[in-house]
């Protein structure tokens, strides 16, 4: 008897569960990659050491033109960027496919490499760089 009881509580389960999953809202792929936030490649100039680096950041935070990125520079870099949208592509009108993904975005960005934790670990890690950024490519599904 407690057998059958077990398996009727399993069926109304299952059958409680099915219903709200057939009664869910309509998936809409468009609305999800929507919420992707925006990609943002460019190039960025390390003062202390005098090179270029290539940033690959995404959009945290966004108020009245500045953004606040965070994302990676070449070197395994942690990076994190405060920039401002000077032009845009779109802002002008054009619609060509791939040149409308142009947006030029000058900043300032600040990032931490070889990150070691401890305390022997400190002796030629945990190096931080600084500078100017230029974000070309705006990414955004």
């Amino acid at each position: 008897m407690k057998k059958v009881w077990m398996v009727l509580a399993i069926v109304a389960f299952s059958l409680v569960i099915a219903q709200g999953l057939c009664q869910a809202e309509s998936l809409s792929i468009s609305e999800s990659l929507s919420k992707i936030p925006a990609l943002k490649q460019g190039v960025a100039f390390n003062v202390l050491d005098s090179e270029f680096e290539y940033l690959s950041t995404i959009e945290i935070a966004n108020y009245k033109g500045i953004t606040l990125e965070a994302g990676f520079a070449t070197n395994d870099k942690a990076v994190g960027v405060i920039s401002y949208k000077l032009a845009s592509a779109k802002d002008y009108g054009i619609t060509v496919p791939i040149v409308d993904l142009l947006e030029l975005n000058v900043g300032v960005y600040a990032g931490y490499s070889r990150i070691a934790i401890g305390r022997g670990n400190s002796k030629d890690n945990n190096e931080f760089s600084f500078g100017p950024s230029i974000t070309l490519l705006n990414v955004k599904f």
